[in-house]
Order: C-alpha cells, then structure tokens, then sequence
C-alpha cells in the first residue's frame, strides 16, 4: 500500500465511524486532549479508526494525533503520522455539516518540521470534498489538479479569519485593521477545510495569527503550498516549525506572498 491509499484508506474509517454515529455527535468523553481541548467520543472513536489503519500498514510508524497525543512504534520508525480526527468539533457537536479530517505522513526523523511532510490528505465529513497532495506533485480536489487563486489587491480579497480567541485590546485592534482593509470574511470554523479553500481558490487567504492553534494542522498548510500558495508567519518568515507537542502554529496562508504581506503587515500594524 502506498501513502496516497494508506492516507485516503485511514481517512475512510474514519468517515464511516462519524457518519454511522452522528446520533452520539455532542458526547463528551469527560477528558480534555493533551491541547487542552474537550474530547468528544466522535473524537476518540475516529482517531482509533486511524490508528487501526495505520498499524495495519507494512512500513513502522510513529504517531502524532491531538486526541492521543504521541504513540511510538514498536520498531524503528520510518514514518510520522500526523492526525488531526476531526478538525472543526464544534461544529458537529452542532450538527452544522462543516468538519473534516486531516492527515499527513513526514518520513522519521530526531527532527521533523513542516516542510519535511511527504504526503497530507484533508477529506470533509458530511460535503464532496477530498483535497490530497504529495510533496512535488502538486494538490488535487476530487482527483483534479488544484492552484490557488490568481493574487488580488488586499481589498479585494475574500478571506478566512479565525476569530476564536479572547478579544484583549491587541486582538481587537489587529483583527479590525485586518478585516476592514478586505473585501469580505468567510469562516467555517473548520481550519483545515479553510485552508483547501484558499489551496483551490475559493478563498484569497485563511489567516490564523492566534497562536493557539495545534502543530496537528499541518496538512492544511501543506496542501496551499502544493497548490502554489504562500504560508507565512507573524515574522513574515516562510513558516516551517518544528513538529513538536509544543509548538503552536500561527500564519497568513494565501495565494501570493504580496497578498500574505500585506494582511501580515495589518495585523501587526506597519501598513
């Protein structure tokens, strides 16, 4: 099996578990993920369906998963895989039809970051959405080859914007010189699934300059990249963090490096 089948074959037992289970989709498990987050069962149940999958694979592998946290293989890994089960929990505690599930394989290594990751698979829960891409080949939706959007001025951009954070002084001011400098806000509170929108040109960016956000997202970003698209950090710097635990990701994710600039710069208040 090869990471494309391991990757969309994981993904599926996952789809079956949430789909067959909707009726239990706002249990909680009563513990809280080792980022600090509430666990829905769906959570657990999906991610152990990944997991399965993932051990029934040839090739040793490592995890990385924000329900589980790290599990080591039995052998020498020769993989990471990095599982985020369902990405946009809120939403299906709700039953608003907007959540997905991530994956990404990095080949093993005592130090992996973000631009070491090989293979990423988002697939939407409840819409017709698959967004794969291998590093070098580029990103597909369905099969078909993705690009980002062509780069627009800043005002007439169409931007996802994470707001889920307590809206101090500093906050607030960067969040206003931001959204009132772009044409419109779209947010499906599903990270990664805002992240294969601007990877397939439906949205200009997807900003998330919170630093809060788990290192588990790192598919999304990968997915823009193959797309053609440009991520980076408050800094400006192309954004390549180490995959640790600890590290938390915050970002401009979009089309162009102009248009990434000129939304960092806002945020930051140069501009």
């Amino acid at each position: 099996m090869g990471v494309r089948d391991l990757l969309e074959e994981a993904a599926q037992a996952a789809i079956e578990v949430v789909r067959e289970n909707t009726a239990i989709a706002s249990e909680l498990t009563g513990t809280r993920n080792p980022f600090g987050d509430k666990t829905l069962v769906l959570d657990r149940r999906a991610e152990e369906a990944i997991i399965e999958v993932i051990r029934s694979w040839s090739v040793p592998t490592a995890i990385l998963s924000e329900e589980a946290g790290i599990i080591l293989s039995e052998e020498e890994p020769e993989y990471l895989a990095v599982i985020d089960p369902i990405d946009g929990s809120a939403n299906l505690e709700r039953r608003i039809p907007l959540c997905s599930v991530g994956i990404a394989l990095v080949p093993y290594s005592d130090r992996m970051s973000m631009h070491d990751v090989e293979a990423s698979l988002v697939r939407s829960y409840f819409t017709d959405e698959v967004y794969v891409a291998i590093r070098g080949e580029g990103a597909f939706r369905n099969g078909e080859r993705v690009r980002v959007r062509e780069e627009v001025p800043i005002e007439e951009a169409i931007i996802s914007y994470d707001t889920k954070k307590r809206w101090d002084r500093e906050f607030t001011d960067s969040s206003i010189r931001v959204l009132s400098s772009v044409r419109d806000m779209r947010r499906s509170a599903s990270n990664l699934l805002d992240l294969c929108w601007v990877a397939g040109g439906s949205l200009d960016a997807m900003v998330d300059l919170r630093n809060i956000l788990p290192i588990v997202h790192i598919m999304g970003t990968h997915i823009v990249l193959e797309a053609g698209g440009t991520v980076v950090g408050v800094d400006g710097k192309t954004l390549d963090l180490e995959i640790s635990m600890t590290n938390r990701m915050s970002f401009v994710a979009a089309s162009g490096p102009r248009l990434a600039e000129d939304i960092r710069q806002r945020f930051v208040g140069v501009a």
